[in-house]
Formats: C-alpha cells, structure tokens, sequence
C-alpha cells in the first residue's frame, strides 16, 4: 500500500486535532465559544453559630438586606472578627463588616443609613463585574452560586415561577401579581460592565430587594472593611 504524503499527513492530523477538540467540549460539557461558570464551592448559605471570643465584636444588624427567607442576620447577635484580614486576603463569598460610603444622596433621597452594614463580596479587585436579568458575571463568567443571581426572601427568577405554577391556583390575585412584579424586577436588574478598582471589592446584600450596595454607591474600598462575619452568637446556655 502507498506510504502516506506529506500532504495526506497533515491532513490526517489535522482531522485527529479536529476529533480531539470535540472529545473534550463533549466531556467538559462546554460548547465551542462558551466560557466556564465561575464555581464557589467554599462558600455556604447556611449561618454557623460562633462562640464569642476576646476579640471578636457583637454586631446587632437592623436590617434585612441579608434575608434569605429566615430573617437572616436581623435583630440577631452577629459575631465579627475585626482581625480576620489582616492575615487573610478577601474572598468572593464572604460576608463582611463595613463602614458605609457616602452616595449620591440626591438620586437616593430616600436613603438613609447607619454607619455600618454588612454585605457579601462577589467581585473582587481588579475583575470586570456586570449584571445580566439579574446574573451575575464576572470577567465574562457567570457566577454559578447560591448568591450569584438576584433574590428575594431566599427565591429567584426560577424559584418564584415554579411557585407561581404550583399554587397560582391558591393564591390570591395581588399574591401573583406581587411574585409576577417580583420576577419583573428582577429580570430587569442590569449593571456594567464595570471594572473593580484596584483596592475595592464589590458587594452586594442576599436580598436584592432590600440591600443598598455596590450597585447603589459603586465598589467598596477594602479600607473601609472593619472586619469578617463569622455568623450568629452561639447561646452559651446550649454549651
């Protein structure tokens, strides 16, 4: 049989990079063009209790812009560790303590708040943020977590049309039609692209609808982060 050209050789290589390429978009699930979700598989949305520590704050939070559907953080005894970055780097995922920055305070005349707040960080310092019908992505990447897309009261999008197909036929009529303004909002919700600044983070509240962050007053600068969120105070009655 004929050896092989040098032409016919290329080609047969070519065809087996060809074969190759599409073996490992099968295998990855990913489609030729598409990028990887940014994961965060740390990160939990459950709250642990803490046992406060010499050194750790006790934070009363009075607001709801962390609620996840249990009243989360609100009117509880938060423990803060105000030492935690100075030996560790900021992370996306966590929930941190924070002075808060000024605004514009003639957009939201409304606005009014309390020295501190807490939040959680989903961008960090020099990564491109933008929000898409209410989805997070980052550097282009879309943030597949349990905080990377809009909520409300622990719902999203998915969550609160599933509830409209499985009661609508019990709820009343301003029911539905505050989950159908619901999911309005939140599929309206858009933002950047913005890069972050070298030195800020990017924060953003587990209830949408409640939180004023980094969508209101821009990225955070890391300066003003006084401290960790370690979760509620553990009642020493329980030990």
């Amino acid at each position: 049989m004929a050896g092989l050209t040098p032409n016919r050789l290329s080609m047969v290589g070519f065809i087996k990079l060809i074969w190759i390429a599409a073996l490992f978009v099968v295998l990855t699930g990913c489609k030729a063009g598409e990028t990887q979700p940014l994961t965060d598989e740390v990160t939990e949305p459950d709250i642990h209790e803490i046992a406060m520590k010499k050194g750790y704050l006790a934070y009363h939070h009075n607001y709801d812009n962390m609620d996840r559907g249990h009243h989360d953080f609100e009117a509880q005894t938060t423990i803060i560790d105000p030492e935690y970055y100075k030996d560790n780097p900021l992370k996306r995922g966590e929930i941190v303590y924070f002075i808060n920055p000024d605004f514009d305070h003639d957009k939201y005349s409304n606005v009014h708040l309390e020295e501190m707040s807490i939040s959680r960080i989903v961008a960090l310092p020099g990564e491109t943020i933008k929000i898409t019908a209410g989805q997070i992505y980052v550097n282009d990447r879309k943030l597949s977590s349990f905080y990377g897309n809009a909520h409300r009261i622990g719902s999203d999008i998915p969550a609160l049309k599933k509830s409209l197909k499985e009661k609508g036929e019990i709820l009343s009529a301003e029911m539905k039609q505050n989950i159908k303004n619901m999911i309005r909002t939140m599929d309206s919700e858009q933002l950047g692209p913005i890069k972050i600044p070298d030195g800020d983070v990017f924060v953003i509240g587990d209830d949408w609808f409640r939180s004023f962050d980094s969508r209101h007053f821009g990225s955070l600068p890391a300066k003003m982060i006084q401290g960790k969120v370690l979760g509620y105070q553990e009642d020493p009655s329980y030990r």
